[in-house]
């Protein structure tokens, strides 16, 4: 199956995509996992969500499968308008264990600022704090300003929310 193949597809089936289905697709080498994170990182609208929703899925169970590529969305971040893409894009961050990247500091700078920002949606919100918590764990000198950051937001969030900043607190409390 070619690139523009599986882009038509996707479009075509939008949110009614047969998800194991396309995930299938990659387990079977039909498509590869970096072309479809291609897709993700043109930014189009709405192959790119619905590449980043299947990546998702494959990540799931492919712990591993992006932990090399993931570095060149960090520079697409700022760049998506969609809060539904950012989230996947974000989430793959979360679920992916061993990712290398090159600039930490940009990721970090994203994901705090998407904290401060009233206009971000709590989902995209949580995993941002995820990210930051996890930098936090092997840059020990931020996490007096993850806290702040954290402390101050706290009101403001859902329940969901609360609950992952409150876990941040606690560690950084102590």
């Amino acid at each position: 199956m070619t690139v523009n193949e599986f882009i038509q597809q996707i479009n075509e089936e939008g949110i009614y995509l047969n998800m194991a289905e396309k995930v299938a697709l990659i387990e079977h080498g039909e498509i590869s996992v970096d072309d479809v994170f291609r897709i993700v990182l043109n930014n189009n609208e709405p192959e790119a969500f619905y590449a980043c929703w299947i990546l998702n899925h494959y990540v799931d169970n492919h712990k591993f499968a992006l932990e090399n590529s993931l570095n060149e969305a960090v520079e697409l971040l700022p760049n998506i308008k969609r809060s539904g893409l950012l989230r996947l894009v974000l989430r793959l961050f979360v679920i992916t264990p061993n990712w290398k990247i090159e600039k930490l500091g940009l990721l970090l700078d994203f994901c705090i600022n998407s904290l401060t920002d009233m206009t971000i949606p709590v989902g995209v919100k949580t995993h941002a704090m995820s990210i930051i918590d996890r930098i936090a764990e092997t840059e020990p000198e931020i996490r007096d300003e993850v806290l702040l950051v954290v402390e101050e937001i706290y009101p403001y969030l859902s329940t969901g929310g609360k609950n992952r900043a409150g876990k941040i607190i606690k560690k950084y409390k102590k």
